[in-house]
């Protein structure tokens, strides 16, 4: 009988790596696993290691490149990047006009009669939300006109309870929204309208949830952080009751963060962990890239860099939208980071460059600072001492004129006379980075809700 020439035609290893990562010609793909379903176990137990590769559970592996393969690679990749994030930023401008509010209310023609009453306040409350990022002063006017509205509303239209529950609601979003526009004190006194609303409405549940988690959310902007893990472990309760898992992750990942803050960076990471896996990546694609965001940024504080990068991967292999350039940049620098962590000091440098010229282009001056620092660190170790030293006076010289805290200028100052004199060393550089962080997390926490 003669033999099935497909079962002796041994692939090589190369090919059966390349099986997995797509590396393969379409022709001869067919044929490797015909050879390998035909029952090779040979070439099965060779395949054993790239399964991780197959169900997407680990990141491809780099062939060493000449500098002019690299050259071009990046290129490529930067056009690439370049285009993908401009057709992105398009379509985001696109569905920002669609909810415009630049015209005012007393602009536009008047609200036909079946669209006033609560279908009116549910659009304003939407349009409010969404503009939390690009006005937070609109965010809050459009919440003022819904809190107007709802106080206005007969009792004709809903009975008392249910009445009192919808200026609940109205009374939670303004406050948030006063969070979100940095008038804490204006968003304390909005909540606790709320919380007089919600004891005169049905006290339900979930609107229990949302009230409890913007408090939570403005605890943690007022730095009390203990009574902000009390609030959400309330939330995290209602939604596990109700067998909610993407709720109940969504108030883990918040947990996970102000647990972080806290410095309980492996507690942090367990309950951003928990929180990921419940999360209905449909629902809120947004919401599940800042979680592994979060994610890496503990296992990178933990020393787990390559399960960092693994994270920051999966963010960018599952195509998850960032949520706008300021975000993109800082995934950006968080790779940075775990390059220089790793040693990739090319990588590294050419992050944080990158990185630099963003956060000045949006003038965010302590992060492009703080990043230039960073780019000194990576040109020291590179033994580029000329440029080094030019990169960290510049930052301090920022710092400085920034009026940071004690600590952080003390540091500063240290670092600065250490550069001037050609003194200063990588180890110097981390610490004063490390201050400066936690600075710059003191001075900027900002719960999403």
């Amino acid at each position: 009988m003669r033999e099935d020439p497909r079962v002796n035609d041994h692939p090589t290893p190369e090919e059966l790596e390349g099986l997995a990562w797509n590396r393969v010609p379409p022709g001869r793909i067919r044929e490797i696993l015909l050879h390998v379903l035909n029952g090779c176990s040979s070439c099965k137990a060779a395949m054993a290691p790239h399964f991780g590769a197959l169900f997407g559970l680990a990141e491809p592996p780099e062939r060493a490149l000449s500098s002019q393969e690299e050259e071009k690679y990046d290129a490529a990749v930067g056009r690439a990047f370049s285009s993908v994030l401009a057709r992105a930023r398009q379509l985001r401008e696109a569905r920002r006009q669609e909810v415009s509010t630049d015209a005012t209310f007393e602009a536009l023609p008047p609200v036909p009669e079946p669209l006033q009453g609560v279908p009116l306040f549910e659009s304003l409350l939407q349009q409010s939300w969404a503009l939390r990022h690009e006005s937070p002063a609109e965010m809050v006017r459009l919440a003022e006109r819904a809190r107007g509205l709802a106080e206005s509303m007969r009792l004709s239209d809903l009975s008392p309870q249910a009445l009192a529950d919808l200026q609940c609601r109205a009374w939670i979003e303004l406050g948030n929204a006063y969070r979100v526009a940095d008038d804490l004190p204006a968003a304390e006194r909005a909540l606790g309208q709320a919380t007089e609303k919600y004891l005169a409405g049905t006290q339900d549940e979930l609107l229990a949830a949302r009230l409890f988690s913007v408090q939570a959310s403005l605890l943690t902007d007022a730095r009390r952080f203990n009574l902000a893990e009390t609030a959400l472990d309330l939330v995290i309760g209602i939604h596990q009751r109700r067998n909610d898992p993407h709720e109940t992750g969504r108030a883990l990942l918040k947990k996970g963060t102000v647990v972080g803050y806290q410095g309980r960076t492996e507690e942090a990471l367990q309950l951003i962990t928990q929180g990921l896996a419940g999360l209905d990546e449909d629902r809120d694609p947004r919401l599940v890239h800042m979680a592994l965001h979060n994610q890496a940024l503990f296992l990178l504080d933990l020393g787990q860099l390559r399960e960092a990068r693994i994270a920051l991967w999966q963010a960018r292999a599952r195509g998850l939208d960032p949520g706008g350039r300021v975000n993109e940049l800082k995934v950006r620098w968080l790779e940075g980071r775990v390059n220089l962590a790793l040693g990739e000091l090319e990588r590294a440098e050419a992050a944080f460059r990158e990185v630099k010229l963003g956060f000045a282009d949006s003038r965010l001056v302590y992060k492009a600072a703080l990043t230039g620092l960073e780019l000194g660190a990576v040109l020291l170790r590179r033994e580029k001492a000329g440029a080094a030293a030019e990169e960290i006076l510049a930052a301090a010289d920022i710092f400085m004129s920034l009026g940071i805290g004690r600590e952080a200028s003390a540091s500063v100052l240290l670092l600065r006379r250490a550069a001037e004199q050609r003194i200063v060393d990588a180890a110097l550089i981390d610490y004063v980075a490390g201050v400066l962080r936690r600075t710059e997390s003191s001075e900027e926490v900002r719960a999403e809700e």
